[in-house]
């Protein structure tokens, strides 16, 4: 009796073990007789693998990333988003000249030319209506370098490490193309004629052309959405007409690396129970490192949440960009940081549902992918 005793003993104390080893091979066993469909499995092992990233998530600080905040009380101070270009060369030019940031990128995009200056107005009114007054022509040709405010944000881009935001959009149905995209950082020809799966778009929302050519370092910010509307990853690549993409936090983690060249990396034969097609890897390589960067299925890799997320969980400093204008921060604070600009503000839609938080600013994302 002592004896059966001792082993239900021993085995209480192993049953959640035991039961994460037989609770997967029995569903598994099920959907193989077709008593459970293969959605229950997914959705089990979504379940699984939320608990355990939310069970080992560091919680510390990565010192070395910043968020500029386009929180709720920079748009109370400053004014409703989008803000004048003239406004984001202020921040930019903060960013650098004041805080001596290493590296900026923006999880925005600027697709439409900024007219907020009334330039084109009074460019309207000098060759119509007030074409005889004297002078006003010429006036206006004085004023254009302060009004033309996206000028105004290019010179502010140029010459700096800054990789710009974009999108990709849309079905073939539904294809739309605006702005310029940044040069691809893969061709075709590099699969070697291997069908590798990628995210695959038919049309982008990209910067405007002055923009993109004062800075045309670019990285698209979309994420995978899974069935159950949760993000738990990001393509690195994406594939657009046969070339391929990086996202915003690969761009940005090659311009800190220097620009490395972007490579496929292929499993060997029936290597880790994948096919001799799947796309292990992808492989940065520059003349004196290489670098690997582990992908799944889509060419996607799993975001490597830190924490809750927001700046109160813990994981990256947020600085409301309303205090970077108002120079409420002390100069240098930034000194060698990499600078992410994005919000958390609900009203500009870019809250996510992930792992670890309901309501997870996009921008944080992109910061964990760069922490690794």
């Amino acid at each position: 009796a002592n004896r059966v005793a001792g082993r239900m003993k021993a085995l209480a104390r192993h049953w959640s073990r035991i039961a994460v080893t037989l609770v997967p091979l029995v569903l598994a066993v099920l959907h193989a007789t077709g008593a459970v469909p293969l959605g229950v499995l997914q959705r089990l092992d979504d379940i699984i693998y939320d608990a355990r990233l939310r069970a080992t998530m560091p919680r510390t600080l990565d010192e070395r990333i910043v968020i500029v905040d386009l929180d709720e009380k920079s748009l109370a101070e400053v004014g409703r988003w989008p803000w004048s270009r003239n406004r984001v060369a202020a921040l930019v030019d903060e960013l650098f000249d004041g805080q001596q940031a290493a590296i900026l990128g923006f999880d925005v995009v600027f697709a439409e030319p900024d007219d907020s200056s009334g330039l084109r107005r009074l460019r309207q009114l000098a060759q119509a209506e007030l074409k005889d007054q004297p002078g006003f022509g010429h006036r206006i040709e004085q004023l254009q370098p302060q009004l033309d405010y996206d000028s105004v944000l290019a010179s502010a881009l140029k010459d700096r490490p800054i990789v710009m935001g974009y999108y990709f959009t849309g079905s073939d149905r539904e294809a739309h193309a605006s702005g310029v995209l940044p040069q691809p950082v893969m061709h075709k020809d590099a699969l070697q004629g291997r069908p590798v799966r990628f995210t695959r778009w038919s049309g982008y929302g990209a910067n405007i052309e002055p923009l993109a050519r004062a800075a045309p370092a670019a990285g698209f910010f979309n994420p995978v959405v899974d069935a159950d509307g949760v993000v738990r990853a990001i393509p690195l690549l994406a594939e657009y007409r046969d070339q391929y993409y990086e996202s915003l936090a690969l761009a940005m983690f090659r311009a800190l690396a220097g620009g490395p060249a972007v490579e496929p990396g292929f499993t060997a034969d029936g290597a880790g129970g994948r096919d001799d097609h799947a796309l292990d890897h992808i492989r940065l390589r520059s003349d004196s490192r290489s670098h690997r960067v582990p992908v799944a299925e889509g060419v996607v890799t799993l975001v490597p949440f830190r924490g809750p997320g927001g700046p109160a969980g813990g994981s990256f400093r947020y600085v409301s960009a309303a205090d970077l204008l108002a120079k409420r921060i002390a100069p240098a604070s930034l000194k060698g940081k990499i600078v992410l600009i994005g919000t958390t503000a609900p009203g500009l839609q870019d809250l996510r549902v992930t792992p670890v938080g309901q309501a997870y600013a996009g921008v944080e994302t992109h910061a964990n992918l760069i922490s690794g």
